[in-house]
């Protein structure tokens, strides 16, 4: 499937270049006690590109599980904020500028922490995607004709077409949500009224016996 091959390779780079970073942290290719413009210049391919690639993992994410969305925002925005902050201080004028070396550093293993949490998440969804959007994948490229899973350049058209098609699934979501609910406040409401029913019927019930009990009374006093 076209989505997936894609996805996977997408995961495959975000793990190479947050290894990259790590390996550059751990071996002092990074270091703290650099002027800010020296560690921007280190370490600015890595950050753009790492940024971009969690950008469309994201999108890809939330398409191939969308009760996942909240959570795969969440996690994109913890990774994508430590590397936003960590340039804004790099270019920030200060009077000692190794302390913001210092600080943006901090901001940098933070995004490296965040970002393997974003790509647990990104293979968890890779190897296990919602049923349903699979299938209503696999449909499409069958109608759409797409048999070249080798292309690796995704098509604008067909990502206005997956989100066209990840706003629909949402509103059916909800839809089957209302309509769950609503079905279960007349389960309720049928359960109250039954109770109703039960506790009107006793006493006539009760009635019925005792009148019943005086005419057998009035029968024997007879005989």
């Amino acid at each position: 499937m076209l989505v997936l091959e894609e996805f996977s390779h997408r995961v495959s780079e975000l793990e190479t270049v947050l290894q990259k970073v790590a390996t550059g942290i751990a071996s002092g290719a990074l270091l703290e006690r650099v002027q800010p413009m020296d560690l921007w210049n280190k370490s600015e391919a890595s950050v753009t590109l790492l940024k971009m690639l969690a950008e469309n993992c994201r999108e890809t994410m939330t398409l191939l599980k969308p009760e996942k969305a909240s959570a795969v925002e969440q996690r994109f925005r913890a990774l994508t904020q430590p590397l936003n902050v960590f340039r804004d201080i790099l270019f920030q004028k200060s009077n000692d500028p190794l302390a913001n070396s210092r600080l943006a550093f901090e901001q940098l293993r933070k995004a490296l922490m965040e970002g393997s949490d974003f790509l647990v998440l990104a293979k968890e969804i890779r190897g296990n995607p919602s049923p349903a959007i699979q299938e209503i994948l696999r449909l499409r490229e069958e109608k759409e004709g797409v048999g070249d899973l080798t292309s690796a350049v995704p098509i604008p058209d067909a990502q206005h077409r997956q989100a066209h098609l990840l706003r629909q699934i949402e509103a059916l979501r909800l839809c089957v949500t209302s309509m769950e609910k609503a079905l279960s406040e007349l389960k309720e409401r049928l359960v109250s009224i039954e109770e109703s029913l039960r506790m009107v019927s006793a006493p006539l019930e009760t009635e019925a016996s005792r009148k019943d009990t005086q005419k057998k009374q009035l029968s024997l006093s007879q005989f």
